[in-house]
């Protein structure tokens, strides 16, 4: 007969080790607070909210049957930002340099009254510039990089794809005729104003940074993770992950960089990189049922979604 003391024993061994996750999150929190003016930081901290309720999403299979697609799924988003930035730049001089643009907008966006986000700089502090600076220069990778590995903690290969999918690999697609047919330059270099990002660019680097604006990129990464976000049961990372994703669209006109259109069309395409990601998926699970099945897809979470049409939403 096992006594009170007992329980209060295995209750004290098991505590431990059902909030392990939580424990590290919180020491984490702590080293942050140290050093609360480092904006690196920021970093850090993203993840330990992101992870906070991860085990409610968390598929119950093994870490066998789920490594053998999750490894290539988690190092697929870390090895394309460490090879893909060299050939898009060799992309971007290429089209400068032998293409003409069928459109150049520059002078049109000016015209529009209010399409420069004046009202998005009305309160403006050094404490915001710096946070917004923070936000704009991770926007592009932090909002997919940690859904990603998060979805990978989680066992849940089908989200590791739908993240991936439907940020840079389907968005390069889809955005790529836009920059080749489309040139708007930056607000404030249009404007001319200082650089909010202070990159002190010079006239060479200039030319090549500051074109590509429309549709904004920032803007439709950041929106499509926020609508995937969205599907996850935590809802502590969802609210987190609305107000980071919103914080990068919003640096991107606080910052002077994209005008009000270029986040329109950001959001409009977000729409349609979820909606063809979604797409694509359903096509994927009609025929290789077995191997998500494997690598951290319940049966029973397949055929629910086929048969609730989430597929397609």
């Amino acid at each position: 007969m096992i006594s009170s003391m007992d329980f209060r024993t295995i209750r004290a061994i098991e505590w431990p080790k059902k909030y392990f996750l939580q424990l590290c999150l919180v020491a984490l929190v702590v080293f942050v607070l140290v050093a609360p003016n480092r904006s690196a930081h920021y970093s850090y901290l993203l993840p330990g909210v992101a992870f906070w309720e991860m085990q409610r999403d968390r598929l119950p299979i093994s870490w066998k049957n789920f490594l053998w697609l999750g490894i290539p799924l988690v190092l697929f988003p870390i090895l394309m930002w460490k090879y893909f930035p060299p050939i898009w730049n060799d992309v971007v001089y290429w089209q400068l340099g032998t293409r003409a643009h069928l459109l150049d907008l520059d002078n049109l966006f000016k015209s529009i009254p209010g399409n420069n986000g004046w009202m998005f700089r009305v309160i403006q502090t050094p404490w915001l510039t710096s946070y917004f600076r923070w936000i704009y220069a991770n926007g592009f990778t932090l909002p997919v990089l940690i859904p990603v590995f998060r979805s990978f903690l989680a066992k849940d290969s089908l989200k590791m794809i739908r993240y991936s999918l439907s940020a840079h690999v389907l968005q390069f697609v889809l955005i790529f005729p836009f920059y080749l047919t489309i040139h708007v330059n930056e607000v404030w270099y249009v404007l001319g104003q200082p650089d909010g990002m202070a990159r002190h660019l010079t006239a060479a680097d200039a030319a090549v940074v500051v074109v590509n604006c429309f549709p904004s990129m920032h803007t439709s990464i950041a929106f499509a993770m926020l609508l995937l976000a969205w599907r996850e049961k935590d809802k502590l990372f969802r609210w987190v992950w609305t107000f980071f994703c919103l914080s990068i669209i919003y640096s991107t006109l606080y910052l002077e960089i994209h005008w009000v259109t270029d986040v329109i069309a950001g959001i409009f395409l977000a729409l349609a990189a979820v909606k063809l990601g979604d797409w694509i998926i359903s096509a994927i699970y009609l025929k290789r049922k077995s191997m998500f099945i494997r690598s951290g897809v319940s049966c029973y979470k397949i055929n629910n979604l086929i048969k609730r049409g989430e597929m397609h939403k």
